[in-house]
């Protein structure tokens, strides 16, 4: 489900079958020489979401990108949506990014950092193939997490 109105509704229904939620978390850089950078990795984390929320519909919930500055306190950022996350009974949060520095964040659990993939220049029967690709390299992170005891 997406983080829009009329999911919610269908959310608020079945919120004991919805133990999930992917958070798309995105540098922005508006410097020159980042902005096209960060607007590659904003453009593919999308993509990407979008498909895993496809293929999920009904377990997860996919949360809008939080955008942050360069300089802005990861360690905050993490403290605050764990805390938002944990309260609202999220049995599993997954925090996809192409910003490396999220790895050292020792408190955020399920963070999967992906080398950002222009896909801007290729035609869309190739983007979605590489899309696909990208997906099947994430399932099993996601179904080796539901599976685990609690």
């Amino acid at each position: 489900m997406y983080f829009v109105g009329k999911d919610m509704d269908q959310y608020i229904q079945q919120k004991e079958y919805v133990d999930t939620a992917i958070v798309p978390l995105l540098e922005v850089d508006l410097s020159a020489e980042g902005i096209k950078r960060s607007a590659g990795a904003s453009e593919y984390l999308q993509s990407l979401t979008a498909l895993l929320e496809k293929q999920f519909k009904g377990r997860i919930l996919l949360l809008p990108p939080i955008s942050y500055a360069k300089k802005a306190n990861r360690e905050r950022i993490a403290d605050e949506l764990s805390e938002e996350f944990k309260s609202a009974g999220f049995k599993h949060v997954f925090y996809l990014t192409t910003d490396v520095a999220w790895r050292t964040i020792e408190s955020l659990e399920n963070v999967l950092w992906l080398p950002a993939i222009p896909i801007e220049h290729m035609n869309q029967k190739f983007r979605n193939s590489v899309m696909e690709d990208q997906l099947r390299q994430v399932l099993p992170l996601f179904t080796k997490e539901w599976t685990k005891p609690s």
